[in-house]
């Protein structure tokens, strides 16, 4: 690899369990980011750190909280850990307090962490802290370039029923980013599907979850058949960012498509 690059890695959504054999739709998710881990370790020998971007767990417990950062520390790279509409951040810091970092410095880079919970809530909102916090970061370093990190679309992705729950305040974030010049692009979870999309005249980058995905374009909840997978971002010294969604396998997954939500 190219030293000149930082290589960052992206999962999403693993929706675990306490009981490892306990399955989603269908899906043992245990299992899922068991593959996605293994490719990880597999294929990508040199990373900067990985990025868990939301929906840690299914069930909200300790024990499945400790299950992911048993299979994480397996790595060879520092983790950071995000908020998703179904986590639980006390729990979170509790049990790995290292990987609730805010900001993230890596040489010309920073890599922001934003909060888009909503307690009891499956639609997100950015606070004032947060975006007071996202300010202020991009004040203190207007020289380094910046990777977004958020749990919730910012954006419509043309699903309806996920874009009822995408981030409810979006244009409170473009304010924010509007004022600056160092924010080079964005990634998220949530939608359990890859997209690439503009924001405020940025890049946006959704990542398969890895576990069940959602079928693109629905307008009502659908599962796809599409295997899990993760995001490799490489950040260049001059604000670029090269990416790429990388999957577990090609062969349509065995997943229930009858099921109506999760």
């Amino acid at each position: 690899m190219n030293t000149s690059r930082i290589r960052v890695l992206q999962i999403t959504d693993p929706h675990l369990f306490a009981d490892p054999t306990s399955t989603l739709m269908g899906i043992n998710t245990s299992e899922t980011l068991d593959e996605v881990l293994a490719k990880i370790m597999n294929d990508y020998q040199e990373i900067a750190c990985l990025l868990v971007t939301g929906d840690l767990t299914q069930d909200d417990s300790e024990t499945s909280y400790r299950h992911l950062e048993a299979k994480l520390s397996k790595l060879d790279a520092p983790q950071y850990w995000l908020c998703g509409n179904h986590d639980q951040p006390d729990l979170m810091e509790a049990i790995n307090p290292s990987a609730m970092q805010k900001r993230v410095t890596l040489e010309s880079w920073q890599i922001l962490m934003l909060n888009t919970q909503v307690e009891g809530e499956v639609f997100g909102y950015l606070s004032q802290t947060e975006l007071d916090l996202l300010d202020t970061y991009l004040k203190q370093a207007p020289e380094k370039h910046t990777l977004l990190a958020i749990h919730h679309h910012p954006a419509p992705i043309n699903s309806q029923w996920m874009d009822n729950i995408m981030l409810k305040n979006p244009e409170d974030l473009a304010q924010v980013i509007s004022q600056h010049t160092n924010v080079k692009g964005m990634i998220h979870g949530h939608v359990h599907q890859a997209k690439k999309y503009d924001f405020c005249n940025i890049p946006v980058m959704a990542t398969p979850s890895t576990c069940v995905q959602f079928a693109p374009g629905s307008d009502d909840f659908q599962a796809d058949t599409k295997q899990p997978g993760f995001r490799v971002l490489d950040l260049l010294p001059d604000g670029q960012i090269e990416t790429r969604v990388v999957r577990v396998g090609e062969e349509p997954m065995k997943v229930d498509l009858k099921s109506s939500g999760y």
